[in-house]
């Protein structure tokens, strides 16, 4: 038989080519343009645009026997609205048919909820819309409905993973408690050859899922366990998500789109038992082996990883010290030796400098680091500390506007902080400021976010370093130097256990002190 494939470029469509071809039947593939075609014995392409229809259409379908229908979209884009897409695709396709004579039609859609929703999304309205023009057509038709689908180059594993590659914390729409029914794609395809080849298929509907029931919050579990990553899962109101959803649309290749979103909320499952019975088709179910390799060579989103966590974690980690019960005496001994220091000498700086003349020894000596690796100078280390410092001087003004709104007189502690500056010469501040923050580094970032990092973890580890880097500032007097001291001292934390180098924080926390110093920004 001489199958015509609209939509054969697309994820489902190659899937579909190659089973069609492995049940010895010819292949014409349809298509709008070049993009996504691929070279297969049996298989040739004629370019048309199925949903304008028209002689053109009639005769990339010449010769054929039968036609699946495969052409959907995730999002409207220009030239082709979900209306053009799914309805007016099939009605022209089975317009065409009737001029070809051709008569046997499997048409694709899509899975929905245990219970449609009173107000679908367009996405799905016009889904079921196209499959009443379906029955409705004078064709030997056939629909299948399948659930997410899960197989190379999908947008849906590979999405995930993408997601939990960049950051440990997921938004799960309404809660994720949705029912889903992940089916590999391979089974949608033989799907589509068992009906074609079957009589009895005609006039029926079948539900193409897996066999397992899955929520929403399980399948990403399930992802998150194949990949060894650990994940929270944050519920998130379902229409909240639609607009930062709507923002994502406007990419290239958007990790999620309203459409999939409608769905994951909403649920996608069926009934596998009558394409079992009838088309003989046992699906399989979504292993984590099938993730892993489905996973393959996925980037995190963005290309930027969130993640403290990395594969190294447990290789790096054993160099380091897993006691972290210095800690407990680091941060007093720190607080009590500024204090002390202030009454000897009112010079701020002077006292910064004493106390980590007597805390970095200390802390070199107590706690073991690997200290030469994590103080290696690199050209990609300078070029992260700036970026870094790039990123953190601009939140650090959105952050004290909000601070100034929020407390007015915190203006005065930050002019009072900044009259510090005048304390010393600026030869002398040029040489003394890179020396405190370098020993900053060696306290608060190498001694007590590394070495309780690798007892409890990266996350704690960056949490602790902040909350004892503000509490060494308390001492000091400036309320709003410990809340600075509280955010930076934890992004400096994360930015030195996520590129394993205090190098980083050390160029970061220069080029920022210099930026406040000079141009004060806040």
């Amino acid at each position: 038989m001489q199958v015509a494939v609209a939509g054969a470029s697309g994820f489902i469509g190659q899937a579909t080519v190659h089973a069609l071809l492995q049940a010895g039947h010819a292949v014409v593939g349809l298509s709008r343009g070049r993009r996504g075609r691929f070279d297969r014995p049996g298989l040739v392409w004629r370019e048309v645009d199925v949903s304008r229809g028209g002689p053109e259409l009639v005769a990339a379908l010449a010769g054929c026997e039968a036609v699946v229908n495969l052409v959907g979209i995730k999002r409207p884009e220009p030239g082709q609205s979900f209306d053009s897409a799914h309805v007016a695709t099939v009605a022209a396709l089975t317009t065409a048919m009737q001029a070809a004579a051709i008569r046997r039609l499997v048409h694709v859609s899509v899975a929905g909820p245990r219970a449609e929703p009173p107000r679908p999304t367009q996405y799905m309205a016009t889904k079921r819309e196209a499959e009443r023009s379906v029955m409705s057509s004078e064709t030997d038709w056939t629909i299948l409905r399948p659930g997410p689908v899960a197989g190379p180059g999908d947008d849906f594993v590979r999405n995930l993973a993408a997601t939990l590659r960049h950051a440990g914390v997921f938004p799960a729409p309404d809660g994720g408690h949705a029912p889903l029914q992940p089916v590999l794609v391979e089974d949608v395809a033989l799907a589509i050859a068992a009906a074609l080849e079957r009589p009895a298929a005609i006039g029926r509907c079948y539900d193409v899922v897996g066999p397992e029931v899955l929520t929403l919050r399980e399948v990403v579990t399930r992802v998150a366990d194949a990949l060894a990553l650990p994940v929270t899962l944050v519920p998130c109101p379902a229409p909240l998500l639609a607009v930062a959803v709507a923002g994502l649309e406007k990419l290239p290749e958007p990790l999620l789109t309203r459409a999939q979103l409608g769905l994951l909320s909403h649920g996608l499952v069926g009934d596998p038992g009558p394409a079992a019975a009838e088309l003989g088709l046992v699906t399989q179910p979504l292993t984590a082996a099938k993730i892993v390799a489905l996973s393959a060579g996925v980037e995190p989103w963005l290309g930027l990883s969130l993640r403290l966590r990395r594969g190294d974690e447990d290789m790096f980690f054993k160099t380091c010290s897993k006691g972290a019960v210095h800690v407990a005496w680091l941060v007093p001994l720190a607080v009590a030796l500024i204090w002390g220091l202030g009454s000897l000498t009112p010079h701020v700086w002077w006292r910064m400098l004493a106390a980590n003349l007597v805390l970095v020894p200390l802390c070199l000596m107590t706690v073991r680091l690997p200290w030469l690796e994590l103080w290696r100078p690199s050209l990609r280390g300078l070029v992260q500390g700036v970026m870094a410092a790039a990123v953190l001087v601009a939140a650090g003004w959105l952050g004290s506007q909000v601070l100034f709104a929020v407390t007015p007189e915190a203006r005065a502690e930050v002019a009072a902080v900044y009259s510090w500056v005048h304390l010393l010469p600026a030869g002398i501040a040029a040489v003394l400021l890179p020396l405190i923050a370098a020993a900053e580094e060696v306290v608060w970032r190498g001694a007590v976010a590394f070495a309780v990092a690798s007892r409890a973890g990266p996350w704690w580890g960056a949490a602790t370093s902040a909350a004892a880097f503000a509490v060494a500032h308390v001492s000091l007097g400036v309320p709003a130097l410990v809340v600075a001291a509280a955010g930076a001292g934890f992004f400096w934390a994360w930015l030195g256990l996520k590129t394993r180098s205090l190098f980083v924080v050390l160029v970061c926390h220069v080029l920022w002190d210099a930026c406040v110093a000079v141009l004060r920004l806040y």
